[in-house]
């Protein structure tokens, strides 16, 4: 070994070791393949100890911080619609009634939560026209109520409840949802199965409707009682509907009420704001709202350590980063490119294999070089432009 050096290359930092060729070539093949392979297997090593290290995390972290019950928020995006009913150290602990224990189980259930056009119409107000699609979840409301929403439909000669309210349509237990046609007919025949209802009133009753994790083919959530009516919400096309329920248990009014998480799981019924946390409804795009709350699985088992609240998340991501980095180092330098481990790598185990002379393998390696070398150029480039087009 010659010397050491570290460089740039564009954005991304690197190292070298320069190496004594003359004495390398002395050296047995199998000997040289080590040295060469060296800095690769350093990377395979680094990725395994980081994924060892994120397995080990909950054991590390047992004393300080509890796991498995809930996701706590360090931070939501202020762009998001989820600030207005979420905060940082607030827990999640369940999304339509599904406990969540790890971040992956908060980014699947939203990416499932996306629906479905299981029914699409064209609502015609004047010269407008949108769509509607329906999630399947429904609630058992009351006739009563539906006869009092018969009165709220004509607001500025538009097919839209007012403020704060929201469409529902009839649901049947064969998982359709009816919505009024396109003919062109008068107003009152277009909305006399809509129905403007409160959202918060109506999350409180019971559930209906094929579209709720666990049931869907399970027709017995379908029914409601006689004097009831099986409403799912009429949504805009790519829009969902879901239920958060969340906890407190950091705040100073859940903590000088209950003193700890476990009594607040009691209110996970209760829906709007309460000290120690509630459920509320998100109707909007799941796409977006998903990635636009930062989650840990790691809280803090004392109100006290909310200093330190952040380490476990900056731990995971730590770890996360070296092994992707460390993996892409791994990959990049087995690729046989000028000035790469690769090239080495391949003109050594060349040397192995007896079926090439000494000719055919440099014009092998000849190609090898510029083959890969023009591929990197261009996954290089797209790489970059992409990212200039992500950070624009």
């Amino acid at each position: 070994m010659e010397y050491v050096a570290i460089f740039m290359a564009v954005l991304f930092p690197g190292a070298l070791v320069a190496l004594n060729y003359d004495l390398l070539e002395n050296l047995p093949l199998f000997s040289m393949l080590r040295i060469y392979c060296a800095g690769i297997w350093h990377n395979v090593i680094f990725c395994a100890a980081c994924v060892l290290m994120a397995l080990l995390l909950p054991l590390v972290l047992c004393p300080l911080y509890v796991s498995g019950d809930g996701l706590i928020v360090m931070g939501v995006s202020q762009s998001s619609s989820l600030s207005r009913s979420l905060s940082v150290h607030d827990v999640i602990l369940s999304v339509d009634g599904l406990n969540i224990r790890r971040t992956d189980d908060w980014m699947k259930m939203l990416a499932q939560g996306t629906v479905e056009k299981t029914s699409s119409h064209e609502f015609l107000g004047g010269s407008q026209s949108y769509g509607a699609t329906n999630s399947g979840k429904g609630y058992c409301v009351p006739n009563s109520w539906m006869d009092a929403s018969k009165n709220l439909w004509q607001i500025n000669d538009k097919l839209s409840c007012p403020d704060e309210l929201i469409v529902f349509g009839k649901f049947s237990c064969n998982g359709s949802a009816y919505f009024p046609g396109t003919d062109k007919v008068s107003d009152k025949k277009q909305t006399e199965d809509l129905y403007c209802l409160i959202a918060k009133d109506v999350v409180k009753l019971k559930k209906c409707g094929n579209g709720w994790r666990g049931t869907e083919d399970d027709d017995s959530n379908c029914t409601c009682l006689e004097e009831e009516c099986c409403l799912v919400p009429v949504l805009t096309p790519g829009f969902s509907w879901i239920e958060i329920s969340y906890a407190r248990p950091y705040s100073l009014e859940c903590l000088q009420k209950e003193g700890n998480l476990s009594s607040s799981h009691a209110t996970n019924d209760n829906f709007g704001p309460s000290p120690c946390g509630g459920t509320f409804v998100y109707v909007g795009d799941l796409s977006s709202t998903a990635s636009s709350v930062k989650l840990s699985p790691y809280r803090p088992r004392w109100a006290f350590f909310l200093l330190i609240a952040d380490v476990p998340y900056i731990l995971e991501n730590c770890l996360s980063c070296l092994l992707h980095v460390s993996a892409a180092l791994a990959a990049v330098n087995c690729l046989p490119v000028y000035f790469l481990d690769g090239d080495a790598i391949l003109e050594t185990a060349l040397r192995y294999v007896a079926w090439f002379n000494r000719r055919q393998q440099r014009v092998i390696i000849k190609v090898c070089r510029f083959l890969w070398t023009v591929l990197s150029i261009i996954m290089f480039s797209r790489f970059l432009y992409s990212m200039t087009v992500y950070y624009g």
